[in-house]
């Protein structure tokens, strides 16, 4: 079972960037019983550490970058505590400052900290300029062995936030296992509804057992016909099944681990699987999104699955991304 006790949360001294952040990084800590690691990373003065080389062709004294960076670490720690005073009271909290270019330094702090779950911010964008999630996130979130929570920073501050009701699309394969295991650890740290999504985008895919459909070949080939389409029915008839009988599975799992009154809802329908998704989320507004991703190395990894990219660009709730391999 996942765990929360170890939350990484990569803030930007901007408020409204941050508050949505902490404010979820907070919930979760709450819910679980967890500590925060705030995490900022200063790239202004990366470049000019004493003896680099930019800092010797620009004529900068290091006795002057030292001084910037005392000033900066000085601001920004008072910045980081007003926000701990405002937002996370009663969580326990540590502030992490270091150098680097960002994405890197996160990912090294994921892995010296140890932690059980990164909290961090994207840049709403329009959809002009959506063609990537945004550099940082979208190289953590490739690369990161830990689930990674995405908040979408917005322009207002929005209202406290609540897990209340989560959306889970699943593929039934074995990466999506760990996707159910943090659904049932949110369920059993309160939340209510559930919402179980399955698209079937191929009825012909090995998963659905297609050669187990029982078909009357004669009365199929005459129907194929006057209707060729139907001659592919019984096969999304079949796995149309198989998935409601795989979601009835998983919806008792994670009933038999909340602590009752709790709704599961399963829900299967057709087409490709983002749209689905995406359709599901604006009719339902979950709060939040769990995906599970399909492990991957090399260079494999240099892009997100597909879906997943899809959904947490176009949707305006968070996403916890859980990797296979965390």
């Amino acid at each position: 079972m996942p765990e929360a006790k170890n939350i990484l949360v990569a803030v930007e001294l901007h408020e409204q960037h941050a508050v949505p952040v902490l404010q979820w990084a907070t919930l979760m800590a709450r819910r679980a019983g967890g500590r925060l690691t705030l995490l900022h990373v200063n790239e202004a003065t990366a470049s000019l550490q004493t003896g680099g080389a930019f800092s010797r062709t620009s004529g900068i004294e290091p006795e002057t970058v030292e001084r910037w960076r005392h000033q900066y670490g000085a601001t920004t720690r008072a910045e980081l505590h007003s926000l701990l005073a405002q937002h996370c009271v009663g969580v326990p909290a540590d502030i992490l400052l270091l150098e680097g270019r960002t994405p890197a330094v996160i990912l090294g702090a994921i892995e010296s900290t140890n932690c059980d779950l990164v909290v961090m911010g994207t840049h709403g964008r329009p959809w002009y300029e959506r063609a990537l999630i945004g550099s940082t996130a979208e190289a953590v979130l490739r690369a990161s062995f830990a689930p990674v929570l995405i908040v979408h920073n917005t322009s207002a501050l929005p209202a406290l936030p609540q897990l209340s009701r989560l959306l889970f699309p699943t593929d039934f394969s074995p990466a999506s296992i760990k996707g159910e295991e943090w659904t049932r650890f949110l369920v059993a740290h309160g939340t209510h509804e559930v919402l179980l999504v399955h698209t079937v985008e191929n009825p012909l895919l090995d998963l659905y057992n297609p050669d187990t459909v029982n078909v009357d070949v004669r009365r199929l080939m005459e129907e194929s016909r006057q209707h060729p389409p139907r001659s592919a029915q019984p096969f999304w008839d079949h796995a149309y099944q198989f998935a409601h009988a795989k979601l009835s599975e998983v919806r008792q799992q994670i009933l038999s681990t909340s602590q009752g009154g709790d709704q599961v809802e399963v829900l299967v329908s057709e087409g490709p699987a983002a749209e689905h998704i995406l359709h599901v989320a604006e009719q339902k507004t979950p709060d939040l999104i769990v995906m599970a991703t399909h492990g991957r190395t090399g260079m494999q990894r240099f892009l997100l699955g597909s879906v997943t990219n899809k959904v947490v660009r176009a949707v305006s709730c968070p996403v916890l991304v859980v990797p296979n391999h965390s």
